[in-house]
Order: structure tokens, then sequence, then C-alpha cells
């Protein structure tokens, strides 16, 4: 059996925010997969209540643990801690503000523009 070290008990806040986080994330990714928390735990070789713990934010996942509910989920590790649907609202919400901006640019303003954006790609490269 083991024993579960809340995460909330543990000193600073940080580590409890990031296990909350973690798990919640893993717990939105199995919901989206339709995937019970016992059907998960199983696909994880774990038990479901340590699965629940973690998904709840109670208990600190260990590395290999996270790499065995990745692999449960059929995910990588990155798609664990980046949301790519996040990214893409806020790409899509960046576009149409600046299709906004671009619409009330006169064609010398916006040739201006083009431009200036050209010549920040180039520094970036």
């Amino acid at each position: 059996m083991f024993s579960v070290k809340k995460a909330k008990d543990q000193p600073g806040s940080e580590p409890a925010e990031l296990a909350s986080l973690v798990g919640e994330r893993i717990r939105k990714i199995r919901k989206e997969e339709g995937l019970s928390l016992e059907l998960f735990a199983l696909r994880c070789d774990m038990n479901a209540a340590y699965v629940g713990h973690i998904e709840r934010g109670v208990q600190n996942p260990t590395l290999n643990t996270l790499e065995r509910i990745c692999k449960g989920l059929d995910i990588s590790v990155e798609d664990l801690f980046i949301d790519k649907s996040a990214t893409v609202d806020m790409n899509t919400a960046a576009l149409q503000y600046f299709s906004q901006i671009i619409r009330d640019l006169s064609p010398e303003q916006f040739h201006q523009l083009l431009n200036i954006i050209k010549e920040i790609v180039a520094v970036m490269r």
C-alpha cells in the first residue's frame, strides 16, 4: 500500500498549486478521451484511488508516474503541460485584433506597417 503525502500539507503553496494544475490537466484530457477513472488507471497500471489523488492535486506524481500517465492518455509529456487548444484560441484572438487594426489603416500606412514587420522578423532570425 502507498502512503499519501498531501501536496497541500507541504511547505509553500507553489508545489500544491502545481500539483493541482497538473491534476486538473490530467483529468481534463482523460475526460476528453471519454475514459473513466478506473479504465484510465488500468491503462496506466496504477491504483484508481492513487490516480484520483493525483487528479485532485492531493498527491504529487513522480516523473515516472507522469510518464505512465502520458502513455495511458496516449499523449506526449509536452501535450500534458501545453494546452494547444488554448494556444490556438490565443492566436485566433491575436489575428482578429491585428485584422481590425489593419482594416483601419490607409494603404500607405499598411505598407509602412508591412515594412516594419519585415524588418522585425529579419532581426529576430
